[in-house]
C-alpha cells in the first residue's frame, strides 16, 4: 500500500500518512478517555455572589475544603459580587451544566429577588445539592424598652407611629416588618439600613423603636437587646425561649435557606454524585459544621437533594404569599 502511495504521491508521503494516523488515533483515545473519566476529574468552582469576607464567603469556606476532600478534587471559590447578589446568580444559572460550577444559593437571591425584582433567572434554574443551614428574622427591642412582649409593642404601635429599622428594602427583614404592620394594623415608619449591624446600631442609639434583623445575637448575649418574636415555623435552636410570631397570633414565617446549587440542566448522575458528597460532608463533619454555623448566627439544617427541592418549593409559595399580602410596592 505504501509503495503504491509513494509512487502516486511522491517520496515520504507514506511516513506522513502513518504519522497522521497515529496522531489521530492518540487524539481520539484521549478524547474518549476524557469523556469516560469519572466525575469529577478536575477542580470544581463555587461562585460566591458577594465580596470576600462576607457571610456567603464564610459559608463557602466552611464547605469547600470538606467537599473537596470527599470528592477528591479541589473546590475553589470565585467571587462575583454585584446587583445585590443577582450578578453571581445570573452567571451561575448560565454556566455550563457539567457539575464543575456550583453556586452559593439562598432564599434571598433565588426565591425572594426574582419575585420582587426584574432579573433573568428564577429559582427553578437551579438544583439545590443539600440545604445546610437557615437564617431567621428576629424582632428586637432595646433591653430596657417598656415593651416586654410582642402584644405590649403591638398595643402601643396601634395608637401611635413607631420607627422600625431593618437591614434594607425588599429583603426578608423588610417583608417581615411590613407583614406584621399590615396584619396587626400598626403605625410603623420603616427605616431601612444597609446591614443588620447598622440597623441594630440605630436601635441602640434611639433612632428606631424596634429592629427587624437576621443577626444580632451578639447584642442579645451582651444584654443590649431583647427578642420579641422570630419569623419562622418553629422556635430558634439558638434562642428556644423566644416565641414565633405564629405562636403569638400572627402567622408570619419567612426563613432563609442556604444550599450549594448547580444549573438545572446538570445531568442527574452528576447531581447524585455532588448530592451524595454533601451528605458525606455532613456525616463526617456535621458537629464541626454546626458549631461553626452557630458561631456566625446561622441554624444548622441538613437536607438531601429531594428534601431541599421540596423546601425551596415551599419557601417560594410562602414568600410569594407574604409579598402579596404585605402591600409593599415591588419592581415587578
Amino acid at each position: 500500500m505504501c509503495a503504491r502511495m509513494k509512487r502516486a504521491s511522491g517520496k515520504g508521503s507514506c511516513f506522513w500518512q502513518v504519522s497522521a494516523t497515529i496522531v489521530l488515533f492518540l487524539l481520539g483515545s484521549s478524547l474518549a478517555w476524557a469523556a469516560e473519566a469519572p466525575f469529577p476529574n478536575k477542580p470544581i468552582t463555587i461562585v460566591v455572589n458577594y465580596s470576600p469576607g462576607g457571610v456567603m464567603d464564610t459559608h463557602a469556606r466552611i464547605l469547600a475544603d470538606r467537599l473537596g476532600e470527599v470528592l477528591g478534587q479541589p473546590v475553589l471559590k470565585v467571587h462575583k459580587p454585584g446587583g445585590g447578589g443577582t450578578l453571581g446568580a445570573s452567571f451561575a444559572a448560565r454556566a455550563k451544566p457539567d457539575g464543575y460550577t456550583l453556586f452559593t444559593g439562598t432564599s434571598s437571591s433565588l426565591i425572594l429577588t426574582p419575585i420582587v425584582k426584574k432579573v433573568d433567572y428564577v429559582w427553578e434554574d437551579f438544583v439545590p445539592l443539600g440545604i445546610y443551614c437557615k437564617g431567621t428574622v428576629f424582632m428586637y427591642v432595646k433591653k430596657d424598652a417598656k415593651w416586654k412582649t410582642l402584644q405590649d409593642f403591638i398595643q402601643e404601635a396601634k395608637e401611635r407611629q413607631l420607627n422600625a429599622s431593618s437591614s434594607g428594602m425588599l429583603n426578608h427583614t423588610h417583608f417581615v416588618e411590613a407583614a406584621l404592620a399590615k396584619m396587626a394594623g400598626l403605625k410603623l415608619a420603616h427605616v431601612p439600613y444597609k446591614s443588620c449591624g447598622e440597623s441594630v446600631t440605630a436601635l441602640l442609639g434611639g433612632h428606631a423603636d424596634v429592629d427587624f434583623c437576621q443577626s444580632s445575637i451578639g447584642q442579645v448575649d451582651a444584654g443590649a437587646v431583647r427578642i420579641l418574636a422570630v419569623a419562622d415555623y418553629e422556635r430558634s435552636k439558638i434562642n428556644p425561649d423566644v416565641k414565633t410570631f405564629k405562636e403569638q397570633g400572627y402567622p408570619i414565617a419567612l426563613p432563609l435557606y442556604y444550599s450549594l446549587c448547580v444549573p438545572a440542566k446538570t445531568p442527574k448522575n452528576i447531581i447524585d454524585i455532588l448530592g451524595n458528597g454533601m451528605q458525606e460532608v455532613f456525616k463526617r463533619y456535621g458537629k464541626e459544621i454546626q458549631e461553626e454555623l452557630i458561631r456566625v448566627e446561622f441554624i444548622p439544617a441538613f437536607f438531601n437533594v429531594q428534601q431541599s427541592i421540596q423546601e425551596f418549593k415551599k419557601d417560594y409559595e410562602a414568600t410569594l404569599r407574604v409579598v402579596k399580602e404585605s402591600g409593599v410596592a415591588v419592581e415587578k
